[in-house]
């Protein structure tokens, strides 16, 4: 376990660079008016490639193992080497630039700053995370892990107002049109649609004991819808130059799927109903493209790229947030649920064996088994709930973004 929490800190923070360098380089080429739809395009493929991800893993865990998908990542990665070495040109503006040594830009990396804020976002991860499971929410874990992120978190912000010459991240950025209202909504959109893929599979493992592989099939028409929002949302911002009513849209839009997720997968649910999900990706894929441009629509070009920093981080801390809140929510209501409904003597048992593994319920029988999928959906309801909030509030905020005819 500690080999795979080492691979994906190192996998996060190649990924991260990723997203972010895509981006600068989208806005250092493409004019403002046309970023949207070069966003979209960026948008769905990442979209595409972590949903093909899902059934590929999960076919791969089913028959060869699940090494295997970590070990087919490194060809992947060459593929994508060789593309940007023979497609990503860079002239440099003089030649003084091309023998500047970079030991001097290296030292001027904000080390301090970045620490300072991981340790904020990881002790509050696992606040999410672990509350209620491995402790409980009053216990003097929880108050430690509340109590080191709020004080690493202060301590960050004290340090890049007050002390780094050169901030990672420049607290006057936010002070900017739109770029606080663009990282909120892009961080309620991002954790309402994170905690709804992660939740279909599961519920399609637990309800109709299909194969890994089977159950991430059915994120498949999210990003259908994901592709159709994108490119939606590009040609109207393109064509009117307005991004505002996108952003008002994009929450109505996602909040349809988490409404009929809500009242219609109550665990007998058709292959067709599958496509509830495809409103929310083109809701999501609306706010992405659009907060995109809402965010830069005000920043002048040396503020850009720290702006845009700021939201690719929020973009993956709304990520794992959507999933630790959406499994801390789970597991919490799938517990009272059962503790009302299951009274045979290894209720216990039952209750921690099925959360660590959806496989275990596909072997019970019976009543009990029926008590243990109705609870599990029960759980999973609660969920769509979070996510019909979260969206409905990103609606909200569009409201009072503030618009610019690109």
């Amino acid at each position: 376990m500690s080999t795979v929490i080492l691979g994906r800190v190192v996998s996060g923070m190649g990924g991260a660079g990723i997203m972010a360098m895509g981006s600068i380089i989208i806005l250092d080429v493409v004019p403002k008016r046309d970023l949207a739809a070069w966003r979209a395009i960026v948008n769905i493929s990442m979209t595409l490639g972590r949903s093909i991800g899902g059934p590929i893993g999960g076919w791969l865990t089913d028959t060869i193992g699940w090494r295997w998908v970590f070990l087919t990542q490194a060809p992947l990665l060459g593929i994508a080497a060789i593309l940007v070495t023979i497609f990503l040109h860079f002239t440099p503006k003089s030649k003084s630039s091309t023998t500047k040594d970079l030991t001097p830009s290296i030292r001027r990396v904000d080390i301090p700053g970045c620490l300072l804020l991981a340790t904020s976002v990881v002790s509050f991860t696992l606040l999410i995370d672990r509350g209620g499971k491995a402790f409980p929410w009053t216990s003097h874990y929880a108050l430690l892990l509340a109590a080191s992120g709020l004080t690493f978190l202060a301590t960050f912000i004290y340090y890049e107002h007050s002390v780094a010459p050169e901030p990672i991240f420049s607290l006057a950025i936010l002070r900017l049109p739109n770029v606080s209202t663009c990282y909120l909504i892009g961080m309620l959109q991002i954790a309402a649609q994170s905690s709804m893929m992660y939740t279909v599979p599961l519920y399609f493992q637990v309800t109709a004991n299909v194969p890994a592989a089977v159950a991430g099939t059915h994120l498949v028409p999210s990003v259908v819808g994901n592709a159709i929002g994108g490119l939606i949302a590009g040609w109207f911002i393109r064509r009117t130059g307005h991004y505002k009513p996108v952003l008002f849209i994009a929450g109505l839009v996602a909040s349809i799927s988490y409404l009929l997720l809500y009242l219609r997968w109550n665990g007998n649910t058709s292959v067709w109903e599958s496509l509830y999900i495809v409103p929310g990706g083109i809701g999501t894929a609306f706010a992405s493209a659009a907060s995109f441009v809402a965010l830069t629509a005000f920043c002048d070009p040396d503020e850009v790229i720290m702006a845009t920093g700021g939201y690719m981080l929020v973009f993956s801390i709304a990520m794992t947030a959507g999933v630790t809140t959406t499994n801390s929510i789970l597991t919490s209501m799938f517990k009272w649920n059962m503790l009302r409904d299951l009274t045979v003597p290894n209720a216990d048992k039952i209750i921690r064996h099925s959360l660590e593994n959806s496989h275990y319920i596909s072997g019970l029988t019976g009543e009990v088994r029926e008590i243990v999928v109705k609870s599990y959906v029960g759980g999973l309801r609660s969920t769509y709930l979070m996510s019909l909030v979260l969206s409905l509030a990103g609606s909200a905020l569009g409201l009072t973004i503030r618009n610019h005819k690109l």
